[in-house]
């Protein structure tokens, strides 16, 4: 047997392993590597935020938060929301043997996000020659531009499931920020605002550099697949079918999660938006945690769903159930810690942050409930249901939060957050339920111990014994 051959039965040989594997064996494995990826990029985040609260006093970065809201607004038309799309269908694929059609399905993702990519440069560069404000505007534009084929990567290798490079991406990102952070005096001399601004592009530069030798190891498996009879016609079509409300429904989100920011900005200032803002940076530190296993599970789903829906049933609901009880204790542990944690990670002139924060970390007992809604929703292809809760969501979102901003201040704007979350978890399970009632859930399972915990509990016992 030739080299070639050789290369093309160990590629053979790896894809088999992979299908073979169980699902719950590739549920721990991709959390596992997402946990060892969020302890990293934990530490990495408590440093370089207390670098960065160091630098910069709470009106600066109010004004960072804005010019970051507008980057993430701008990545609302960076592929214009289908990387959700292509990373299940490029799960499909594989799962099915059509690697010809993942390699066109990744191909073309990557040249529609450096075309929109390169749009988006010069309209931030015009944008700010408009305004008078050109450097931070370029700099936000040359971090999307960037950030076009880091997503690229990261779509070939979720939708692969790969999940310890996955991890690696991530964590080059921030172990990069925390160095040009840490070092920010010694290469700018200039505005503290501007330097901290230009460690994101240049963390993005990095991390590109890093994606392309993490998806090398994908190549193999698709080196020599013909794409012929694969065409534009065929991603028209999807698009018809899900990419039109995947694409409308991610401006929706993006424009609800910024909300906060500009209406604590119209409404109450910079200083209420630098409190909200920290508070928020040391929420996302722990929600990384749980977002882990959304990320784990968003592929598995679309694979699984035509296989055997009771056994996917049964793991969301187990997920369901240990991800509401992490969520419960991190919150209790969290708010015993808060007054350090925020001190530790911010300093004494953010002490307003800490009521926030601790209201803040119950979001992570929501997440339990609604970390399935977005993965189920796409796996039955039935983005237009998506669309339209984003909508109502946002919508409703924008009245509650003029409300409670003008009401309560910062406070007022979390208060809002818990309802809001409530609500709309609710509402998106019985949207499932309606759509597909065998993967039901019952809210009241995650207070039951059933045969699944009990046989779980005995091999962990089992397992320390063994040990000790």
């Amino acid at each position: 047997m030739g080299a070639t051959g050789q290369a093309d039965l160990g590629v053979h040989l790896q894809w088999c392993y992979r299908r073979a594997m169980t699902l719950w064996q590739r549920i721990f494995q991709g959390v596992t590597a997402f946990w060892v990826e969020t302890i990293i990029n934990l530490v990495a985040g408590i440093l370089g935020a207390r670098l960065v609260f160091h630098y910069l006093p709470p009106a600066d970065y109010g004004r960072l938060a804005l010019f970051l809201s507008f980057y993430a607004t701008g990545t609302m038309f960076l592929g214009f929301g289908l990387g959700s799309v292509f990373t299940t269908e490029i799960a499909r694929a594989r799962g099915t043997g059509k690697r010809g059609w993942a390699r066109f399905l990744i191909s073309r993702y990557l040249v529609l996000l450096l075309a929109a990519a390169t749009l988006l440069l010069f309209l931030f560069a015009g944008i700010g020659g408009w305004r008078g404000e050109p450097l931070l505007w370029n700099i936000m534009g040359a971090y999307l531009w960037l950030t076009a084929p880091n997503r690229a990567a990261y779509v070939l290798l979720h939708g692969a499931t790969r999940y310890r490079r996955l991890a690696s991406q991530s964590i080059t990102r921030n172990l990069s920020r925390l160095a040009l952070l840490a070092t920010l005096p010694r290469w700018w001399p200039g505005e503290s605002l501007t330097g901290v601004a230009l460690t994101y592009p240049l963390t993005e530069l990095a991390a590109m550099m890093v994606s392309l030798a993490l998806v090398r190891v994908i190549w193999p498996e698709m080196r020599g697949v013909s794409t012929v009879g694969y065409s534009y016609k065929d991603l028209l079509v999807i698009f018809q079918r899900q990419g039109l409300y995947a694409t409308l429904s991610i401006p929706v989100k993006k424009i609800g999660d910024q909300l906060p920011v500009w209406l604590l900005k119209a409404l109450a200032g910079d200083v209420e938006l630098g409190i909200y803002a920290a508070a928020q940076r040391a929420y996302l530190l722990v929600f990384a945690f749980f977002r882990s296993l959304e990320t784990t599970l968003f592929p598995l789903i679309a694979e699984q769903i035509e296989v055997d829906k009771e056994r996917l049933r049964v793991a969301l609901r187990q997920t369901q159930k240990y991800s509401f009880w992490l969520g419960v204790a991190s919150a209790l542990f969290g708010t015993l810690v808060a007054p350090r944690g925020i001190q530790v990670l911010a300093g004494e002139q953010y002490r307003p942050a800490i009521s926030v924060f601790r209201l803040m970390l119950w979001l992570l007992v929501l997440y339990a409930f609604s970390q399935a809604h977005r993965p189920l929703f796409y796996a039955l292809r039935q983005q237009k249901w998506l669309f339209a809760t984003y909508v109502l969501s946002t919508t409703t979102y924008a009245v509650m939060l003029f409300g409670g901003i003008a009401i309560g201040g910062v406070t007022g704007a979390v208060g809002v957050l818990l309802v809001h979350g409530v609500l709309f978890a609710t509402l998106r399970w019985l949207i499932v339920r309606r759509l597909d009632a065998s993967l039901w859930i019952a809210p009241g399972s995650v207070l039951r111990l059933d045969d699944f915990d009990k046989r779980l509990w005995r091999k962990v016992i089992h397992h320390i014994r063994q040990r000790l």
